[in-house]
């Protein structure tokens, strides 16, 4: 076969270019310090980074779904602790009305302070975390219970208006599911009967009736709420031990996608330098190959 200096020439470049072209690749690889900069350069491991980047974002969506369950685990509890102390309160009161001796001024101080109590209850019920009612259920974005009141300041009633018998659930991994919030009416409604029931009887006078009734129907509210706010506990536990096993996930698909999509930086650099090493070399055959035209005589 005749070969000419054109067809030198066109092979030259064409090969030149070839070295360029894979110069650049690998720079660009360089450049943005991964080995899969396209499908095609690993679609085996462009298939596996694409599921381990779904599994980090499910993961790190679960993380956040955990932070807000614990923090409004953590709301519910500071809540029932102020229930509880309020009750408490309410007892002592309880026990100072039961005493027959009382005058009927001391039992009418007794009686304003346990509506205190009655309003401050129902403060602690309308309790928020992040902009949600804490005791709504799954009516949240307005307060769960209003106060009746009569001309002489007193609450005669306490209403739930704004809630239902359905918690808050926040899913904490796949097809798992944790119910972060208590709706009021299992602990508020006796709250409210109790207390109200308290305060009328010392307005009455009936110390007879606190003793025998409201003092022990009040520690048994006080018990239930201890109960409800240990159960509070044991949810804000598992949730903070799962926030722990997702964080560990979360640092474990990084240095999988790490290892299969980053690139060896010194492995790289080294296959640069050979491939510039080459393309410097082909540029040196080139210029050897072409030989001079008859111009170049004819001077």
């Amino acid at each position: 076969m005749r070969v000419t200096n054109k067809m030198l020439v066109t092979n030259s470049l064409a090969n030149l270019n070839r070295g360029l072209e894979r110069m650049q690749h690998l720079s660009g690889r360089l450049a943005a310090g991964k080995k899969i900069m396209f499908p095609s350069d690993d679609p085996i491991g462009t298939g596996n980074v694409l599921r381990m980047y779904k599994g980090l974002e499910e993961t790190r969506q679960y993380v956040a779904n955990t932070d807000y369950g614990i923090g409004m685990l953590t709301a519910t509890d500071g809540a029932f602790t102020d229930l509880t102390a309020i009750l408490q309160r309410a007892r002592e009161l309880a026990v100072y009305g039961a005493n027959g001796t009382l005058p009927e001024d001391s039992l009418y101080a007794l009686a304003r302070e346990v509506n205190e109590l009655i309003d401050h209850a129902v403060q602690v019920a309308n309790s928020t975390y992040a902009g949600t009612y804490i005791f709504g259920g799954q009516e949240t974005s307005k307060p769960p219970y209003s106060a009746d009141v009569d001309g002489n300041g007193n609450i005669t009633a306490v209403n739930a208006e704004y809630t239902s018998t359905e918690g808050i659930t926040v899913e904490v991994g796949p097809g798992s599911q944790l119910e972060i919030s208590l709706p009021g009416s299992l602990v508020f409604d006796r709250v409210f009967e109790e207390l109200i029931e308290l305060r009328t009887l010392l307005d009455d006078g009936k110390n007879d009736d606190i003793s025998s009734t409201s003092i022990g129907n009040l520690d048994e509210v006080i018990s239930a709420v201890l109960q409800y706010q240990a159960e509070v506990g044991a949810k804000t536990k598992r949730l903070e031990t799962t926030k722990s096993r997702l964080e560990g996930l979360d640092i474990n698909l990084q240095t999988l996608i790490s290892k299969t999509e980053d690139i060896d930086v010194a492995e790289a650099i080294m296959h640069f330098k050979m491939q510039e090493n080459a393309y410097r070399l082909a540029l040196d055959t080139t210029a050897r190959i072409i030989q001079p035209t008859l111009l170049e005589f004819l001077r």
